[in-house]
């Protein structure tokens, strides 16, 4: 079982450290202090025996929100770190009012879309070429869930 915490600008190297190892193009440092320090940003952490495994990083303003990253180290998939993180976040943007949280996601990334799926996530739209890597453009899938 994961402890999800609800953690502030000061945590930006944990959540850089995270989202590097997580993505090709990872943020720093500084990109995620600046992130979290906006108004109506929200940042978890999921520990698993007090190591950080996963963040989420959101931002929201009346009634609706959006992820702006997600990402769980790859030694601590498949052990549902994600769902834990993804309940914490309803639960903690919910209580903010929010009533629909929306995300963009690779087509390719099947985990993924499963995970968003199966809390209720249905597609409403779609952004072509919307990711870039290196001389490849993917397509996103825009998701929406209510609250």
């Amino acid at each position: 079982m994961s402890e999800v915490k609800v953690c502030d600008a000061s945590f930006a190297k944990t959540y850089a450290d995270i989202h590097c190892a997580c993505f090709a193009k990872g943020w720093n440092e500084s990109m995620m202090r600046q992130t979290l320090l906006l108004p109506g940003a929200l940042g978890l952490i999921a520990y698993q025996d007090g190591v950080p495994a996963a963040i989420g990083v959101y931002a929201y303003s009346t009634e609706q929100a959006d992820i702006v990253t997600f990402g769980v180290l790859p030694a601590f998939r498949g052990k549902h770190v994600s769902d834990e993180l993804m309940d914490t976040a309803f639960s903690s943007l919910a209580g903010q009012g929010i009533r629909e949280l929306f995300l963009e996601v690779a087509v390719d990334n099947p985990h993924a879309i499963a995970l968003y799926e199966r809390h209720g996530f249905k597609q409403v739209g779609r952004r072509p070429n919307y990711y870039v890597r290196g001389d490849v453009k993917t397509d996103a899938l825009v998701m929406r869930a209510e609250l």
